[in-house]
């Protein structure tokens, strides 16, 4: 009897701390990093992905994304400042093996400006500090998708990328 309840007992610290472990859902990061917006939030990814189908806004291109360690750095060229692109990450994890995780790079246009000439950023995002004690960020596949259009690209953990049709 005692061996039972310790079972219920243990299972159920086990699906509580995966429950809170998973759940990172809009979660904003406080401010922004290096002048880059990084965040989570299920609600925005999805906007900027259902976005891209009829994007109105400023197009910018995803030239090249490189991986070292658990920092990821994605080359944008595109109008404005570094300040007006966002990274964001829809919370979740996809459990596979490795696991894999989805972002967006979003661009916010400051109200009333017009920047018709293009700049290249490098938008560096720290993955471990993305993802926290979720994952351990060196495992994780990445999903970098373009708000403005349909670009993909996938970044494997030992750096070497690819563009899923």
């Amino acid at each position: 009897m005692k061996t039972t309840f310790l079972m219920r007992i243990t299972l159920l610290l086990f699906v509580l701390a995966i429950s809170f472990a998973c759940n990172k859902e809009n979660n904003i990061a406080p401010e922004p990093d290096n002048g880059l917006l990084v965040q989570t939030n299920r609600d925005e990814y999805q906007k900027l992905m259902a976005a891209r189908e009829t994007f109105d806004g400023t197009p910018f291109e995803i030239k090249n994304i490189d991986r070292t360690g658990n920092t990821l750095k994605i080359q944008v060229t595109g109008a404005g400042g570094i300040e007006n692109y966002k990274v964001v990450w829809d919370g979740s994890l996809m459990l596979s093996y490795p696991v894999q995780a989805r972002l967006v790079v979003g661009y916010d246009a400051p109200d009333g400006v017009q920047d018709a000439m293009l700049h290249d950023y490098t938008l560096e995002v720290d993955l471990q500090k993305l993802f926290g004690s979720t994952a351990n960020a060196s495992e994780v596949i990445v999903h970098v998708s373009n708000g403005s259009k349909k670009q993909d690209t996938t970044v494997d953990p030992n750096g070497s990328t690819s563009n899923p049709k």
